[in-house]
Parts: structure tokens; C-alpha cells; sequence
């Protein structure tokens, strides 16, 4: 069951993880914390409901969730899979008096914390780097949302490669096994967010389980060869930049 959190001075000083405050004194974030509304949420439960007033955003300090919709027959469709540090509920800032266009759902156990948008923004207002964050994170949305619509015309096999890379890696920019981690995932929900059965995913899956390309468990799926997934993802692999002299090249 979902239940407010009164933040301490120990989960304000962690809020610098998040982009949103990176700029920020510590004054200043206590003085954002102040306006937000930090709650936790259990697997399963919901943040917001599809066709709600959207009158809050949410920055997701731990924990995952599942932007669905429900067709009349019970079929879901997944949206998007949002981690932290990411935005949902966007449209309370961008379209005031809009409605939330799907559902919310922690997939995972989740601290979010939420924001009314007037209140938010008069708290900011005398603070540029926090709208120039915003900018950089609503351009992030719509370059996804092109994504997702780009990708719904690539076979299945290359939808699931690219979901699995992009929920593995800690860094998308600059993928490799080091900064590869577990993916706590279903196969229904890749299912539900590639858009097809649960059986062709568990196929494809266990087809690539054999050739040694990942390794899974219950609700669980590791990338065991790189190289491979991002063939098959039609990745290129970068190297990260490295430092001479203080600079990155």
C-alpha cells in the first residue's frame, strides 16, 4: 500500500543523483522537497490513472514504472518503461488542463516524488539551470516517443535486442559487459511493450538462451554476449571518451 515518506536530511543530500537537482545548493533542494509530495509505492500499484486531471509530474527516485493502456477486450499496452532519474506525467507542465494519457504502474517498489505544476514552478521560477534541466529531459521524452513509434516497424527480434540493451545498460551511450546489469523483467511485459505474445518472446528468448546471447531465470534476464544482442539490436558500440589532460576526446 502506497504511503507519503517525510524526507530526512540523509534522502535530500541523495537527491543529487537526480539531474533536476544537480544544480541545486542544499537550501535550494530542501526548499523543492518542501513543495513535493515524496511517496512510496508497492508493485502494482498505481501513481496516476489513465484520463486523470493531470495535475502533478513525478521524478522517480527509485524504482521502475510501466506507462500502459488497456484495450476494451483487457489487453495491455505498454507505452514505456521509465527508470530513475526520469520525468512521468510530463503533460501536468506542457499542457495544463490536459489529462494523463495512460496509466502509471510501479513495477517495481517505488519513491517518486510529485510536484503540482504551479507550485513547482513558482518555487523555480528564479532558478535557470532547473528549466534548462526540463528542456534537456522533455527533448529526451519526444526523442523516445520517436524511438518507439520508429521501432514498432522493426522485426520482434530486433525490438526485444534494443528494450534488453536499453534497460542493461548504465549507460546507453557506451555499452559493455562491465556496465551491464540484471534485468528484473517479465516476458509478458517485453511482450507488452515490443507489442506481441508472450509465447513468440518466450521463444525468441530461449532461442537466444542456447546460443549463449543472455541468460535468464524467473523474471530475470542477463545479457551474457554484447556483441551478439547488439548485432542483432543493430547497435554500434562506442568507446567512452577518454580524459588527456584534463579533457575528454
Amino acid at each position: 500500500m502506497s504511503k507519503t515518506i517525510k524526507p530526512n536530511d540523509q534522502f535530500i543530500a541523495g537527491l543529487v543523483d537526480l539531474p533536476l537537482f544537480k544544480c541545486l545548493t542544499v537550501e535550494q533542494r530542501r526548499a523543492l522537497v518542501d513543495c513535493a509530495r515524496v511517496t512510496y509505492y508497492e508493485p502494482g500499484e498505481q501513481l496516476f490513472h489513465e484520463g486523470e486531471p493531470a495535475e502533478r509530474f513525478y521524478i522517480l527516485k527509485c524504482g521502475r514504472v510501466k506507462m500502459r493502456r488497456l484495450s476494451r477486450s483487457g489487453k495491455e499496452t505498454v507505452l514505456h518503461l521509465s527508470s530513475p532519474p526520469q520525468m512521468i506525467g510530463c503533460k501536468s507542465l506542457t499542457a495544463p488542463g490536459s489529462r494523463f494519457p495512460a496509466d502509471a504502474i510501479a513495477v517495481d517498489s517505488v519513491i517518486a516524488l510529485g510536484f503540482e505544476r504551479e507550485l513547482f514552478l513558482n518555487r523555480v521560477s528564479h532558478v535557470p539551470d532547473v528549466f534548462f534541466s526540463l528542456l534537456i529531459e522533455l527533448n529526451h521524452r519526444l526523442s523516445e516517443i520517436y524511438s518507439l513509434q520508429s521501432s514498432m516497424l522493426e522485426p520482434i527480434e530486433k525490438r526485444i535486442a534494443t528494450l534488453l540493451l536499453n534497460q542493461a545498460s548504465e549507460d546507453p551511450e557506451y555499452m559493455n559487459l562491465e556496465n551491464m546489469r540484471p534485468i528484473h523483467i517479465t516476458k509478458s511485459l517485453i511482450a507488452a511493450i515490443v507489442g506481441t505474445t508472450t509465447e513468440t518472446a518466450i521463444r525468441i528468448l530461449s532461442r537466444w538462451k542456447k546460443a549463449g546471447l543472455v541468460s535468464s531465470e524467473r523474471g530475470k534476464v542477463t545479457i551474457e554476449d554484447i556483441e551478439g544482442v547488439c548485432r542483432i539490436a543493430e547497435h554500434q558500440l562506442k568507446e567512452p571518451a577518454i580524459p588527456i589532460s584534463g579533457l575528454e576526446v
